[in-house]
């Protein structure tokens, strides 16, 4: 159990590193031009984020943001709960937190990520003047599975919880 704790930890600061490289290296404009690789914000092309102003740049960061913030808040809670697992502290109370707190720190971070470009879109458009495009909301079925997922994890820490309860009941029995 140890190892494999040990391996996602580590898989989760590789992805919480890419996370964060992905999000400033698409707002920050800083890949040249030519570059072998280009990223941008969702919905937007290199070329429009290129044509961004100081102003407008600020703006995309601050609809982009909780984002970014609710999935780093939730790889931490995640990878708290792996160290209470690997200490052998699988159904305490905290532990049961953490993966509560991860389950809806994702799905908030979800659910951000599908409003941000329409969201960016509203406030370019009303505070910046920028000419308009089409406003959407694309939702994938890999958002909907993650949303799926995010649920069932909400019930698997009510499992957790009434295991908890009949294992500290059954300690009263004995």
């Amino acid at each position: 159990m140890k190892t494999t704790c040990n391996l996602v930890l580590a898989l989760l600061g590789l992805c919480a590193a890419v996370q964060i490289f992905f999000f400033v290296a698409a707002w920050s404009g800083v890949l040249a031009p030519g570059a072998f690789m280009q990223i941008s914000a969702k919905g937007m092309s290199v070329e429009q984020m290129r044509a961004l102003g100081a102003g407008q740049r600020a703006a995309g960061i601050a609809v982009a943001l909780p984002a970014v913030l609710a999935l780093c808040y939730g790889l931490l809670r995640l990878a708290c709960l792996l160290l209470n697992v690997r200490r052998g502290a699988t159904f305490d109370r905290p532990t049961i937190g953490h993966l509560r707190a991860f389950a809806g720190a994702t799905l908030l971070s979800t659910v951000f990520s599908i409003i941000e470009p329409a969201l960016r879109t509203i406030v370019l458009r009303a505070g910046f003047g920028v000419p308009a495009r089409g406003l959407s909301i694309g939702i994938g079925s890999e958002e909907l599975t993650l949303l799926l997922v995010c649920a069932l994890f909400f019930v698997v820490t009510s499992l957790m919880h009434e295991g908890r309860r009949l294992a500290e009941e059954n300690q009263g029995f004995v």
